[in-house]
């Protein structure tokens, strides 16, 4: 978008204001122009005809002479006749309460209703405000007799309502208004300022050469850019008026004389960029006006030249404040992560909240990359700047987020900092959005999130982590008044031996359990123990195996009832949480463990209907991660067995083993989980089934099985989500084809069941290669039509789940860091299919940095990565849909401090 001032260099006087701008005038500013902020005046111009003083500052020396006397009269008399004239004029016009009034009345009605009293306004020229309203209001309505009220405005002599005319019919545009040509040509003849802009605009849009001349020169004066489209924004696209010549010829102007045209070259060779334009737009990055050498940045940063990189940084060091982020755009495009922490030698040292700004921006810029070559430069530049420690921690979080380990040194410095320390409240602009640094401690806490990530990703490094980050982050867990989960996360993965005994306590709390009848807060020993309880798991501490088991027997009466119904009341709040924070953590760690011994007390606890329900879907979320392929086949069975049944509770035991299988499938157990895609079904059971046949996958006979099943209205959309799910691209697409022939409600339901079932995935997910699949699927089912409607839905609603990976969301699962890092090694290293599915993975998950680096890559990887970055770059727009009902409830996250 071009944005030059109104006043351009080469009219450095400008208009001074003398008439509104095209447009309806606010109640207030429509009794003077212009506004009181729009143009302050200088010093009065002094009087003419010598005035009332003597130069020599004495007032009694030629005060008044008898032809002033009378001139004076005479002026007196004109302005009195003047003022009874205005004030006879303005008591026929409506009031401003009257005129609102007005659209009020009309806008109630309906559509139908509406046309007539639109079109007896757009004719009124008595009432400029509601004239104005009534031609917009026709042009929105599409009505075609608006084209006519707005070609007999510009007869008027009122600019603002020509202006508005001209807006009005460049709405319409061509065809609808071309034979309003003629009479644009004949207003533009009388045009001043305030109007001349609309009108040519409108001209331009009905693609009338006559008016290239014109626009040219208003193109010139910085105002053809400024023109707004009815209803508001910018409504100057160069590319229409550009589009009489050829690039080529455009090409040869970018050295012309005016601003505006060489930021014209600029805008348009950077949308059309090509290697061949690099050595215009390289003149153009050098521009003396910053506005046009930011435009050409952004062609040189699209086509991606090594040549085009110092000119590049050379423009960014002279940009202003308003062109940074352009400038900073170009780099982060054309060149990648290595060029934004080029920019950070472009940072300006003063003063000192200056430099945080700007710092931050790039460190923002660099975190949205997520460029894997930003490393080496990264680590250059903290060995050589020697950064304040905040920026060494944000440096070092964004080498984690790329996988680099060399991050957990400057991360483990930073966990060492006090945040009252570090920061001074009186520094404002040391914040984030978690508020003033100094009052919250969000830095380390996503600091150790990202150590535990790359304790994830680099399961073979464990001792370079522990020394670098081992001691800090035991220190930090200890400050705190609880341990916080990201640490634990990360000292269990690396298997710490210091903080052993601290898990343990942590883990198994002296503390006794809550009464019956014990009022808030709940306990804070229980509350750490949930999540010590699954990482004292993951440490897999053989001493601590039987204590977790035996977090199942603490409910000690068998009859006690902990569902979460029974939790609503009887006094038993505290103690049910208690029991279910530790059989939920038990569960969890018990999943991260991963040994058979723990089914028997898992399927106990599962099949007890008087346990809350949260403790017994993480107990079977554990089987999945604990039982052999044959305990599987048994799950399997009991799922067919419990979701058989008509009892709700049992169904729901049925279902709680399908996510069993949908986390570890079992070959073969879809054809014996079909059948149970039934009416008699409960409706969620019937889904988590679908789930885990999708998940799982499935042959031909199943497939046909659930076509099949496709017809029954009541179990339509189970066997369509394992479709989608499971099958192939094609059956994907087939499936949802067709609903063409099904009531709209059918695939609404279905879309929100899809959203649904990607609760979180495991790194068994990446291992089997379903996200590759469901990928796949996703982009399939966008070439389906449906009512004649692309299905856009798949690709944003899986998409919306790939953003959800932010946090751990449990045992065995994925964060986005760490399966960026396993994509991007896959993308290197796999067979020729493993290869395609990360890299589309990648442009799926809008992995511009990972992208970028691949493209540079040898052979079959390169190429691949090179069309996805392309496409990743040139989206087909589409209306994003609105999720924001599957939008969890706010609360503390994962990075609570």
């Amino acid at each position: 978008m071009l944005d030059r001032p109104n006043l351009s260099r080469e009219n450095p006087a400008g208009p001074r204001g003398r008439r509104p701008p095209p447009g309806p005038l606010p109640a207030k500013q429509a009794a003077k122009w212009p506004p009181d902020d729009n143009d302050l005046p200088g010093a009065p111009p002094a009087p003419a005809g010598g005035g009332g003083f003597a130069d020599d500052g004495n007032f009694k020396r030629g005060r008044f002479s008898p032809v002033s006397i009378v001139v004076g009269l005479v002026v007196a008399l004109g302005a009195a006749g003047a003022i009874w004239l205005g004030v006879k004029q303005d008591s026929q016009k409506m009031t401003v309460d009257a005129v609102s009034k007005e659209k009020k009345n009309i806008f109630v009605l309906p559509k139908k209703d509406q046309l007539p009293l639109w079109r007896k306004w757009a004719a009124a020229s008595a009432e400029l405000s509601l004239q104005q309203e009534a031609l917009m209001q026709l042009a929105w309505a599409d009505d075609p007799e608006g084209v006519t009220h707005a070609q007999n405005a510009l007869a008027l002599p009122d600019h603002r309502v020509k202006g508005v005319a001209a807006q009005v019919l460049a709405y319409y545009g061509s065809p609808k208004a071309d034979g309003a040509k003629h009479a644009l040509l004949e207003a533009l003849k009388v045009a001043d300022e305030s109007d001349r802009p609309q009108l040519v605009w409108a001209l331009v849009e009905l693609k009338e050469p006559a008016a290239f001349k014109d626009a040219m020169d208003q193109y010139r004066k910085g105002f053809l850019s400024k023109v707004e489209r009815l209803g508001g924004g910018i409504a100057f696209d160069p590319e229409k008026l550009a589009g009489l010549v050829s690039l080529e010829e455009l090409s040869k102007l970018a050295t012309d004389e005016s601003p505006s045209v060489r930021q014209l070259v600029a805008t348009v060779l950077s949308r059309n960029a090509e290697p061949k334009w690099t050595s215009a737009l390289i003149t153009l990055v050098k521009d003396k006006d910053v506005e046009v050498a930011r435009e050409a940045a952004n062609g040189l940063g699209r086509i991606g030249d090594e040549t085009a990189r110092a000119p590049l940084l050379e423009a960014l060091a002279n940009a202003d404040k308003a062109s940074r982020q352009r400038f900073l755009e170009a780099l982060r495009d054309g060149i990648g992560g290595e060029g934004l922490v080029l920019a950070l030698d472009s940072v300006k040292q003063d003063p000192e909240e200056t430099t945080w700004f700007q710092t931050k921006q790039i460190m923002e810029m660099l975190r949205e990359l997520a460029d894997p070559r930003s490393a080496d430069p990264l680590v250059k530049w903290i060995e050589a700047r020697k950064p304040p420690l905040h920026w060494q921690g944000e440096a070092g979080t964004r080498l984690a987020e790329v996988g680099d380990i060399r991050a957990a040194k400057f991360l483990g410095e930073r966990l060492l900092a006090d945040p009252l320390k570090l920061y001074k409240l009186e520094k404002f602009w040391e914040a984030d959005e978690g508020g003033h640094l100094s009052r919250t401690d969000l830095p380390r806490v996503v600091g150790a999130r990202m150590l535990a990530d790359l304790a994830s990703i680099h399961a073979d490094k464990a001792a370079e982590l522990k020394a670098a980050a081992e001691a800090p982050v035991i220190l930090w867990l200890k400050d705190r008044p609880q341990p916080h989960a990201n640490g634990l996360r990360f000292l269990a993965t690396v298997r710490s031996e210091k903080i052993l005994k601290d898990m343990r306590d942590w883990a198994f709390p002296t503390d006794p359990l809550p009464k019956e009848g014990q009022q808030p807060p709940f306990p804070a020993a229980f509350e750490t123990a949930q999540s010590a309880l699954r990482y004292i798991g993951r440490m897999k501490d053989e001493p601590s195996y039987p204590k977790l088991l035996d977090q199942f027997n603490r409910k000690k009466d068998p009859k006690l009832d902990i569902t979460q119904d029974a939790l609503q009341g009887a006094g038993l709040a505290m103690l049910g949480m208690a029991l279910r924070a530790v059989a939920y953590g038990a569960s969890q760690g018990l999943a991260e463990w991963g040994d058979p011994r723990a089914v028997e007390k898992l399927t106990k606890l599962i099949e007890d209907e008087t346990w809350h329900e949260e403790a017994r879907q993480a107990a079977c979320e554990a089987v999945a991660w604990c039982a052999d392929d044959k305990t599987m086949i048994e799950v399997a069975k009991k799922a067919k067995e419990f979701a058989s049944k008509k009892e709700p509770r049992k169904q729901l035991i049925g279902a709680c083993y399908a996510s069993s299988l949908a986390l570890r499938p079992v070959p073969g157990a879809a054809a014996e989980l079909v059948p149970l895609l039934a009416a008699d079904v409960e409706p969620g059971v019937r889904m988590a089934i679908a789930r885990a046949i999708g998940v799982g996958g499935f042959d031909e006979a199943v497939q046909g099985q659930l076509f099949e099943k496709l017809k029954d209205v009541e179990v339509r959309n189970a066997a369509a989500l394992a479709l989608i799910l499971g099958g192939t691209s094609d059956t994907a697409a087939r499936t949802i084809a067709m609903y063409a022939d099904f009531d709209k409600s059918a695939l609404d339901d279905l879309k929100d069941h899809y959203y649904r079932a990607f609760g979180y995935w495991s790194d068994e997910d990446f291992k089997r290669g379903n996200l590759y699949r469901y990928v796949a699927n996703a982009e399939a089912i966008t070439r389906v039509k449906v009512a004649d409607a692309p299905q856009e839905w798949a690709r944003q609603r899986l998409q919306a789940q790939f953003d959800n990976l932010k946090y751990d969301n449990g045992p065995h699962s994925e964060t986005r860091v760490v399966l960026r890092y396993r994509l991007f090694q896959e993308a290197k290293s796999g067979d020729s299919a493993k290869k395609k599915g990360a890299i589309d993975t990648l442009k799926f998950m809008k992995e511009k940095g990972v992208l970028m680096a691949l493209r540079h890559e040898q052979g079959e990887t390169g190429a691949l990565a090179k069309r996805a970055f392309h496409e990743l770059m040139n989206p087909k727009a589409t209306v994003a849909e609105d999720l924001s009902k599957f939008a969890p409830a706010k609360a503390g996250g994962a990075d609570t401090p």
